[in-house]
């Protein structure tokens, strides 16, 4: 988000106001080590490893031109409604949720062919999750002759098909510089960014637990039992990893808006230099 065509808006009063949606695409490499220690790598469709993981993003951000000095001032928000949900893919479910802010500073306010240059910095808290669907059946557990060895009672559980899921969350501060033209209906733009994260990330399985019998036995029983089947023992939410995962991450960016009197529909693309991240988005706003 804020990656708006005009490197520089201009001080108070201008200002703008608009959404973004868009994707990126998660390299399939990233989550290949979850997926062969799971051992359900030949579960994960063909476009998937070929194209990577895709995450969506809807947002909406504004910017306000500063005051006194020269300088604008953009923020951001942005999460996945459940109505769009059902927009994505059987076999990939996702959501995040982020805000955020930058200011930026021109360096050389732009005329003709001359770009406008400006230079920023902001910060952004993301917290994001990927699952995929159905990578292998359902597995049913016999535990009645760890519960009732005279088979009087019957007892199985039946864990239903897992979802791989992957989860982070992470603060992020960023520097970007960019350069953009104003020509007649064209604004083109490019620029490069840099961003430290601290985060949180991690993966695991996840499915939903049923458990069959004919007389009640408490959740301790159950896990007493699996763990005597010589089972794992699952969490609340599922089997889990998760760990920090500080780092740097640079990246380039570049695209161009229609301009059409006050509205303003930009065209953007992204390329992450450390991982091989791609991404695009396109954005609507009103700008002054």
């Amino acid at each position: 988000g804020l990656n708006w065509s005009h490197a520089y808006i201009g001080q108070f009063p201008h200002f703008g106001v608009g959404a973004s949606v868009g994707g990126m695409f998660l390299p399939y490499e990233t989550i290949q080590p979850v997926v062969d220690a799971l051992g359900v790598g030949s579960s994960i469709p063909e476009q998937l490893r070929t194209y990577g993981v895709p995450f969506p993003t809807i947002a909406a951000g504004a910017r306000l031109g500063g005051f006194g000095l020269p300088f604008d001032m953009g923020f951001k928000f942005g999460m996945i409604p459940e109505s769009a949900k059902d927009l994505f893919s059987d076999k990939v479910t996702a959501d995040f949720f982020l805000i955020g802010g930058d200011v930026r500073f021109p360096v050389i306010k732009g005329k003709g062919l001359v770009p406008t240059l400006a230079v920023g910095g902001g910060y952004t808290f993301l917290r994001g999750q990927i699952g995929i669907m159905n990578l292998t059946d359902s597995q049913t557990i016999d535990l009645t002759p760890y519960l009732d060895p005279t088979y009087t009672t019957y007892h199985e559980l039946v864990f239903t098909a897992p979802e791989l899921g992957f989860s982070w969350d992470t603060h992020t501060i960023d520097a970007k510089a960019q350069a953009s033209w104003k020509l007649l209906l064209f604004t083109p733009t490019i620029g490069i960014g840099a961003a430290y994260g601290i985060s949180n990330a991690g993966g695991g399985l996840f499915s939903d637990v049923i458990y069959n019998t004919d007389s009640g036995l408490t959740e301790q029983q159950m896990r007493d039992a699996l763990e005597a089947a010589g089972y794992p023992v699952p969490t609340d939410t599922g089997l889990e990893v998760s760990s920090k995962a500080d780092g740097w991450s640079f990246w380039v960016f570049g695209g161009t808006a229609i301009n059409i009197f006050f509205i303003k529909v930009d065209l953007s693309a992204m390329y992450n230099f450390l991982n091989g991240d791609y991404g695009g988005s396109v954005n609507v706003r009103l700008q002054l």
